[in-house]
């Protein structure tokens, strides 16, 4: 066993030391209502069967059908994985069950499923499935050790919920490049069949081992479905002395976002008969920030309602919530849990109704250079839109195109420091939308643009924005652009000699990056992103007078990144907020509002290995 193996089967094997990297763990209350369907009989004997009649003779060289496998497994298991969900595990492959080390093979697979944690460098490449047996009620810790440079996600699901994110037991998300194995634990986890999903950023071999050992005494409140809290009622105090000394689900602000070791978690649950506003207020005895998240089903971090709070106390408020029962985790560093009681209360008042802005057709958008805004927690979720993930709140207006001919350019735009935003426009509130879906899909994006091309001077439209954030505001605003620009190639406009001026008011672009060299050092372009060694093209845009300009790079050929510097002197001095890698999936886009000057316009890849064909669309807009 060779050390870096070492180093993983203790991670797994040594689960009170806290070893793990951003974990999302899901209800295993919830889990537990099909124990009965999924148990191991562990009942007395049944009686015997009659006996059976005697088959007829079949020849020996035809297999009975007992022996032919399901026709949706693989018959074979090449790789020590397949490439997809098994319908009846445990299948060709052999269970995880028996602790042993496995290499898995990603030779020949695709990317199948999308683990709720993946992350733009871990979510990029081939995925394999394995499966996992429990035959008593067991805690489960699982590792797995990428390649050099290469980076993993692990998905447990129970076996009928494999590759659905919103039935991960647990996710888990690490990187060989900043010295991290995957590691995780779900605890208590029900009799059953379970399948293990393993994905990867580049495909490299993955070393991965999985430990069952007899579920150990918990403390009421240290797991699902946690302590009650009534509405209304008495604050609830808990001391967490004695819980597990480190996170069983997490939450999205606390321990899941900054991978750090020494998180502990706490958790409570609610019930309300009618819709309320609720107010949540959670107290701790110590002066370190506590983490709150809220979901409907215990545990889970990719169900949980969107926003995470901080703070000490640490407060959420959740407008016109829904008949039901609720689970909030808290977190905390264990450091101080020997004296760390929290103590959790739950008030309501009346709903707080959906104002004009949550019902379509909405109200009216701002053209211009201002902008409609409305208060988020006033908002109802509406419609889903299919490019945001977790989708909170949504807000409708409604916009006439002005005379004149050319585009619209429609914005929505989150101010949440942890809120993502996206849109789409219609032409009524029913039926099918007129133009695509814009919004950063699995990626990060505040503010998003959409080019409506052509729109005749009267058309009535109608914008829908959403927002996964909670608490700020979403705001819309729409610009009818003079002249509806049509794409110029560009060619050798690969060193700073020979940049491309681009026009005053802005101008769409395509070209190449496929013989570029790396010719800027962007500070997006780290270790960390993926992106060292970006190469590209460069352009030049001079502004007279104060300007909000927007560049969104797209590509179907690699993965984008663009950057905006300033100076007189190409490439210029770049701005750390105006670099962009995977603001829509893998399409790029940077915004700001600049002084007057010269600035550099970088559009590159994601690395050395990204480049190809591209189109570059830039709208210089009133600030």
């Amino acid at each position: 066993m060779n050390a870096r193996w070492t180093v993983l089967a203790l991670c797994a094997a040594l689960a009170a030391a806290g070893c793990a990297s951003e974990t999302t763990a899901v209800p295993l209350d919830a889990a537990s209502d099909l124990a009965s369907d999924l148990a191991v009989d562990l009942g007395p004997d049944a009686p015997d069967a009659p006996d059976a009649p005697d088959a007829p003779d079949v020849p020996a060289d035809v297999p009975v059908a007992r022996d032919l496998p399901p026709d949706d497994v693989d018959p074979a298991c090449p790789n020590r994985a397949t490439d997809r969900c098994l319908s009846f595990p445990p299948g060709p492959c052999g269970d995880l069950a028996d602790g042993m080390e496995r290499v898995v093979s990603f030779a020949g697979f695709q990317q199948d499923h999308a683990p709720s944690c993946a992350g733009a460098m871990t979510g990029a490449g081939p995925d394999a499935v394995l499966p996992l047996t429990i035959t008593q009620t067991s805690d489960v810790n699982i590792a797995a050790a990428p390649g050099p440079s290469d980076a993993v996600v692990v998905a447990l699901h129970r076996a009928d919920g494999c590759g659905d994110p919103r039935q991960e037991i647990l996710c888990v998300n690490g990187s060989s490049a900043i010295g991290a194995i995957a590691t995780a634990r779900a605890s208590a986890l029900p009799p059953g069949r379970y399948t293990i999903t393993v994905a990867t950023a580049r495909g490299l071999d993955v070393r991965l081992q999985t430990q069952v050992t007899a579920a150990r005494p918990r403390l009421p409140g240290d797991l699902c479905p946690g302590v009650e809290v009534t509405p209304d009622g008495p604050p609830v105090a808990l001391d967490t002395h004695g819980f597990a000394t480190y996170s069983d689900y997490g939450t999205t602000c606390g321990y899941f976002s900054t991978r750090e070791l020494g998180w502990a978690d706490a958790v409570f649950r609610y019930t309300l008969t009618e819709a309320r506003d609720v107010q949540i207020n959670v107290a701790g005895t110590s002066t370190e920030d506590l983490f709150l998240e809220v979901s409907p089903v215990c545990g889970s971090t990719s169900q949980a309602a969107p926003g995470c709070d901080t703070g000490v106390p640490v407060d959420r408020t959740l407008r016109n919530q829904r008949p039901g029962t609720y689970y909030f985790v808290v977190e905390h560093h264990f450091e101080v849990r020997p004296q760390h009681v929290l103590t959790a209360r739950v008030t309501t008042t009346a709903p707080t109704l959906p104002g004009p802005s949550s019902r379509c057709p909405g109200v009216a958008a701002a053209g211009g250079g201002g902008a409609s805004s409305v208060d988020v927690d006033v908002l109802t979720a509406g419609p889903t839109l299919a490019c945001l993930a977790r989708q909170r709140a949504s807000a409708f207006w409604t916009l006439t195109a002005p005379e004149g001919d050319g585009d619209l350019l429609v914005n929505v735009a989150s101010s949440a420091a942890r809120g993502d935003a996206a849109l789409q426009v219609r032409d009524a509130c029913e039926g099918e939308p007129a133009f695509a879906c814009v919004g950063p899909d699995d990626r990060t994006a505040r503010s998003v643009w959409s080019r409506l091309r052509g729109v005749a001077p009267g058309r009535q439209l109608i914008v829908q924005g959403s927002t996964n954030a909670a608490g700020g505001t979403l705001s819309a605003r729409w610009i009818r652009q003079t002249a509806s620009p049509t794409a110029t190639e560009v060619a050798d406009n690969l060193t700073c000699p020979t940049a491309t001026v681009i026009p005053a008011e802005g101008g769409l672009f395509a070209g190449t990056t496929a013989s570029a060299t790396a010719v800027a050092m962007p500070p997006c372009a780290t270790t960390m992103s993926g992106c060292v060694g970006a190469r590209g093209a460069l352009y030049r845009l001079e502004l007279t007078a104060r300007r909000r300009v927007v560049a969104i790079e797209r590509s179907g050929d690699f993965d984008t990144l663009l950057s905006i510097a300033s100076g007189p002197n190409c490439p210029g001095r770049g701005f750390s907020a105006v670099c962009n890698d995977d603001w829509y999936s893998t399409d790029s886009q940077v915004e700001g509002v600049f002084d007057p000057g010269t600035y550099w316009i970088f559009v590159a890849g994601c690395g050395a290995a990204q480049a190809g064909r591209y189109t570059l669309d830039v709208a210089v807009l009133p600030p």
